[in-house]
């Protein structure tokens, strides 16, 4: 006859069995969420730095098309390049605009005004102008490279075209 103490409970290996699936399923688990984790702060990592380009990009877009002239003061075709910009405000009184990078930060410099376009997220290591002259246009090609600075590491170049105004 059995004594009824001893037919309750798990036995030892039934122990190590339920431990070992526990701990097999908890570790899948785990690096599930790890990874979804890294997944998310990647993509988190690529939108903001493709909002915060975008956003410079259209300021130094509307910058070249407001501007009626390059100055030869500009610097193209080498990093960091340096570009110079004159015209006219909609009052009629002329101005020059400078668009440069100091330090990962792309400033324009507009009646000794100094303005950043980046943010603290991100870092420009290239910046590059090509001005480009045909008998119709004046044009500047704009070449720029952000890298972000927390982890994780990401660098992207953006190009744009934009024609002056006549």
């Amino acid at each position: 006859m059995k004594h009824p103490a001893l037919t309750k409970g798990y036995s030892v290996i039934e122990l190590v069995v339920y431990i070992s699936l526990f701990v097999l399923i908890s570790l899948v688990v785990v690096q599930s969420l790890l990874y979804s984790m890294k997944t998310y702060s990647i993509a988190r990592a690529y939108r903001t730095l493709q909002r915060n380009a975008e956003t410079s990009l259209n300021r130094i877009t509307s910058e070249i098309r407001q501007s009626s002239d390059v100055s030869a003061g500009s610097v193209f075709g080498s990093t960091p390049g340096t570009l110079v910009l004159t015209g006219t405000d909609s009052g009629g009184a002329p101005y020059t605009s400078t668009i440069s990078v100091s330090n990962g930060v792309i400033q324009i410099v507009t009646g000794g005004v100094t303005t950043a376009l980046t943010s603290v997220e991100e870092s420009v290591s290239d910046l590059t102008f090509w001005h480009i002259v045909t008998s119709t246009t004046d044009a500047i090609k704009l070449e720029v490279t952000y890298t972000t600075v927390r982890e994780p590491v990401i660098t992207r170049t953006f190009y744009t075209t934009v024609v002056l105004r006549e």
